[in-house]
């Protein structure tokens, strides 16, 4: 299958080009957006404060760009004081998916919660509610990029959670997107997988139109019921929703519609 994805590479590996080249099939990654820190030394003074160190009980992070962020200002705190990066790393992090979990754990956090078990953030905030001690009137920072979802801090605060949002990084949309896409569009494409709402907008109205010939017969695949429900939103119907976001889950999705379309 040749597979565009609508999302930037993760380095310095991505579980999705490892996971569909091994069998046997072409994904080509089309970035749609440019991260980086909003501030380093502000982010790192952060970590080291008295606040986060000593007042705050546990901490969420859902993004990869957010933990890549987050682990830079670890190795800067790791040269000055090896004491306080294990303090940090000995706090109980909260994420999304299985792909941030292990990224936390190989960074040295023990103690990491939701993950695999946390398919979006409205799951991820029932398993916090449901763990969290309120006796002690635990207190929550949520670091997150300057475009994000309100779904666990508003689930959280209705039930007199005390969380505080901490932004970490910024994202902005790639330049030339579309025309990126129509080169990778003038070969048939098997596939078009959209991981996320941010940057497809240029993309979705050329899908809309239905004028690219080289897509007569490509399917649309979602990462989740959320851009699942935007793809539906602009009029679009995905033939696959994977089952868990990750590059296993969605491969064998894509797979199993393939060979049924093959007929016995």
């Amino acid at each position: 299958m040749r597979v565009l994805m609508l999302k930037n590479k993760t380095t310095p590996v991505d579980t999705y080009h490892e996971t569909f080249t091994a069998l046997g099939h072409t994904p080509e990654f089309i970035p749609l957006l440019n991260h980086c820190p909003v501030s380093v030394e502000e982010t790192t003074n952060f970590l080291c404060s008295r606040q986060f160190l000593e007042e705050t009980d546990l901490f969420i992070i859902t993004s990869q760009r957010a933990v890549e962020v987050f682990h830079l200002c670890l190795n800067e705190i790791s040269k000055q004081s090896t004491h306080l990066a294990s303090r940090i790393r000995s706090k109980t992090g909260y994420t999304v998916g299985p792909a941030t979990e292990e990224i936390l754990k190989a960074n040295g956090f023990s103690d990491v919660r939701g993950g695999s078990d946390a398919g979006n953030g409205a799951v991820l905030a029932d398993i916090i509610l449901k763990e969290m001690d309120r006796s002690k009137k635990q207190k929550i920072v949520f670091f997150t990029g300057t475009i994000r979802k309100d779904i666990i801090p508003v689930k959280l605060r209705s039930q007199g959670v005390n969380i505080e949002e901490v932004v970490i990084y910024k994202t902005e949309c790639k330049r030339g997107i579309v025309d990126h896409f129509l080169r990778c569009c003038e070969e048939p494409v098997d596939w078009i997988v959209f991981f996320s709402p941010q940057g497809t907008e240029e993309i979705v109205e050329r899908l809309q139109r239905q004028e690219i010939e080289s897509l007569r017969g490509t399917r649309v695949a979602s990462i989740g019921p959320t851009t699942e429900e935007y793809l539906v939103s602009k009029g679009i119907c995905a033939s696959v929703v994977a089952a868990k976001p990750t590059a296993k889950a969605l491969v064998e999705s894509l797979q199993t519609v393939e060979a049924r379309s093959l007929g016995p």
